[in-house]
Order: C-alpha cells, then structure tokens, then sequence
C-alpha cells in the first residue's frame, strides 16, 4: 500500500507538471501568432460564443470525472495530454483490460492501463510521422480518396467500442443506451441534429442515474436475502 501511495504521488506529481507544461505551450501559440502578425482577437465574437465554451468546459469535466477510473492514474494523464480520448485511448485502455482480465480498481490494472495508453501514444506518433510525408507530397489526392469515406470513421470507432462495452457491462450500458437511440431517432425524425457534443453528456448523465439505481435495488435484494 505504502508503494503503491508513492507511485501515484509520482505519477501526480509528473503528470501535473505534464499538464501544465503542455496547456501553458498550447496557449501560448495563439498569443505569439497574434503579438507578430499585430492583430488581436474579436472580443464580440468570442463574448457572444459564451455557451458554446462554456459547453465545451462541461464536457471537459464530465469526461475527466468519467474517463478516470477506466484509464487509470498515468492513463489520464497521457491521454488528456496527447488527446484523442475517446476514439482512441479509452478502446485501448478497455481492450486491454479486456484481454488481460484485470480487476477493476486494482493496481495490476492501472499499470497495465498506463503502459498500453503509452504505447498507444508512440505508435500514434510515429504512424502520424510516417503519413505526413505522403500527404504533404499527393495531399490533394489522398484527400479526394479519403473524403468518401471519412463520414463513417467515427461511428465505426464508436460502433467497435460500443459492442466492448455492451459486452463487458450490458445490465449497466442496456438502459442508457437504448434511451440515447431513442432521443437521437426522435431529434433526427423532427429534423434536428443536436450533435455529439450535446448526446455525450447526455448518456452520461443517464448512465449514473442508471448505475445509481441499479446499486439501490442491488443492495435491497441483498437485504431481502438475508
């Protein structure tokens, strides 16, 4: 217990340091573009785009607070740090849990989490590396070739977790995911897209409600059985 204590005061520590590094880069960016080019942002735009940061804020913390216990103490760190969350990290993270049959919450599994959400991480930048050549050289081709099927990259990485989660948690998942097909065929057959960002905390706001119920009536039929 004592070690493992250390190792998560370590990996806070580092990933804090990460994190912040990291945050302090990405927003420096914008600030450097704007001193040399002499031009600074709208202020009226960015005032009257309030609600969709602010949205974009919530979702934020939703995904820090839901993504954590699957990704692990190191895990989190890395994957908010390099990004592509949820198309990438969490099936990662999830598949080798899966494979490996680890217990949630222990420590086997953050370790094991850690490493393959790092290993995710070089493989990704390499590959990243490696295309970039080609597509600087027949950009204007390969965007052509791609531009069909780009539509259904997401919903197949979404489809393929989906069916791991079912899997792995289908008495938790069932409900709030047949309620999200229900609101979404609904908006969509009312012509209305309220997109992603709108559905994601959506489901996870049913999904605790869900998981909050189905532990009440756990711990009821537990009682009645005693």
């Amino acid at each position: 217990m004592k070690d493992r204590q250390t190792y998560n005061n370590e990996v806070h520590k580092l990933g804090r340091i990460f994190t912040w590094g990291f945050v302090s880069a990405i927003a420096i960016v914008p600030v450097v573009f704007c001193l040399i080019t002499k031009t600074m942002p709208d202020w009226d735009i960015i005032i009257k785009a309030w609600a969709f940061i602010l949205g974009y804020w919530a979702i934020g913390l939703i995904e820090a607070v839901s993504y954590g216990p699957l990704l692990g103490t190191g895990g989190q760190y890395q994957s908010f740090i390099t990004g592509n969350i949820a198309n990438l990290k969490l099936p990662c993270a999830i598949n080798t849990q899966s494979v490996l049959k680890t217990k949630q919450g222990t420590e086997e599994e953050d370790i094991i989490t850690t490493i393959s959400i790092a290993v995710s991480t070089i493989v990704t930048t390499i590959i990243i590396i490696i295309g970039l050549i080609p597509l600087t050289i027949f950009s204007e081709s390969i965007v052509k070739v791609l531009s069909p099927v780009s539509p259904y990259v997401i919903p197949a990485i979404f489809g393929g977790l989906g069916i791991v989660l079912l899997s792995m948690y289908l008495k938790l998942i069932v409900v709030p995911f047949i309620i999200c097909i229900i609101i979404t065929c609904v908006t969509f057959s009312m012509g209305m897209d309220i997109g992603q960002s709108t559905m994601i905390p959506i489901g996870m706001v049913l999904s605790v409600v869900s998981g909050f119920i189905m532990y009440k009536l756990s711990k009821k039929k537990e009682k009645a059985t005693k």
